[in-house]
């Protein structure tokens, strides 16, 4: 496993004071990524973490072997880099659905232990690999939150649907980005455990681009880790299956927020291109949906809802809101919008 400052210059290297001490964990406590990204550097230059062959006592355990992992990867690095100079810290907690929160007051990222006790995830490969996915996501998440690509009530409802697909199909791509580096350094467990996934489909078509990106020698190439990108998210758009699961959730979040008050469900905004951008920004990579913002926010393809029983649930909270549902305008003619809707229009540059 390559040193942490044999990857990056000095300027990003930890400093370790005196009063450091690798005993930060304890029970429902967030440890700061600052303090773990210690600890990971520790295992790393005295060889104490075999990453293959992980060993868990405590929840501490788990996240530092997952920064390990991780942090064999380029965007990995990066996220968690990033993230560590805004004071983020971790938590893992028993979350019923299985997906990380972020706690954007508290810069607290939480995350599901995935298995009854550290000493399980220990021991199951596939609870593993659902923690290390979730942790990949949850290091993009706060990256969203970073870059204020957040999730909002402000938005009209049909905006609120597509930002979260949006959103998750961007925290997927991210995620299966790092398990194929992962793959490549040996560790094949993760990647193997994704194609009997839901996301099985998506990681087949993503291993024959990034297959094909490794066979052109350009280095240029190899080190961009946006190759393929806005192809993925495409393709994750159309895959009905993955759009229903977060459909679903979302019409919940509606729903319960309906229950409270019809006020808090939504508001008049509309999503635009800048914010998708922010949305698919890599670090130090720009947007890689640049090309595709426009076609994405204004297609009605890419707003149906495929599941009749998703339709249904939506139909019934309009109503109960008394909302009407429509679909943004789509102008041929970029003069006339800009004429009619000058607010719509953002420069993608």
């Amino acid at each position: 496993m390559p040193f942490l400052n044999d990857i990056y210059p000095d300027e990003f290297l930890l400093e370790k004071g005196d009063d450091f001490s690798t005993d930060l964990f304890e029970e429902g406590e967030a440890v700061s990524l600052e303090d773990l990204l210690h600890l990971v550097q520790e295992s790393s230059e005295d060889g104490s973490l075999d990453i293959r062959n992980a060993h868990f006592e405590c929840d501490e355990d788990a996240l530092v072997w997952g920064l390990s992992v991780l942090c064999e990867t380029r965007l990995g690095r990066d996220l968690a880099f990033d993230a560590r100079f805004e004071d983020w810290s971790i938590e893992v907690d028993d979350i019923e659905d299985g997906a990380h929160i972020i706690n954007s007051q508290l810069r607290i990222l939480i995350l599901p232990r995935c298995a009854p006790s550290p000493q399980t995830l220990s021991r199951s490969q596939s609870e593993r690999s659902a923690f290390l996915m979730e942790l990949a996501r949850g290091l993009r998440g706060i990256w969203h939150d970073m870059t204020e690509a957040r999730i909002t009530t402000d938005v009209t409802i049909d905006d609120q649907i597509l930002w979260a697909r949006l959103r998750q199909a961007d925290l997927d791509m991210c995620a299966l980005r790092m398990a194929w580096e992962i793959r490549q350094t040996g560790m094949g467990g993760l990647w193997r455990q994704i194609i009997a996934s839901p996301l099985g489909d998506m990681a087949v078509v993503a291993g024959e681009i990034w297959g094909a990106e490794e066979q052109e020698d350009s280095r240029d190439t190899v080190d961009l880790p946006l190759y393929g990108f806005s192809h993925l998210v495409l393709e994750w758009l159309k895959d009905a299956n993955l759009v229903n699961a977060v459909d679903a959730h979302t019409l919940d979040a509606l729903d319960v927020r309906l229950q409270r008050s019809i006020n808090d469900v939504c508001g008049p905004v509309q999503l635009a291109a800048r914010d998708i951008l922010n949305l698919s920004t890599i670090p130090g990579e720009g947007a890689y949906i640049a090309s595709l913002a426009r076609t994405i926010l204004f297609a009605p393809s890419f707003r149906e809802i495929p599941d009749p029983v998703n339709e249904a649930y939506l139909r019934q909270i309009l109503e109960e809101c008394e909302l009407t549902r429509s679909s943004p305008l789509v102008f041929t003619d970029s003069e006339l919008e800009k004429k009619f809707f000058p607010h719509k229009l953002d420069t993608l540059a």
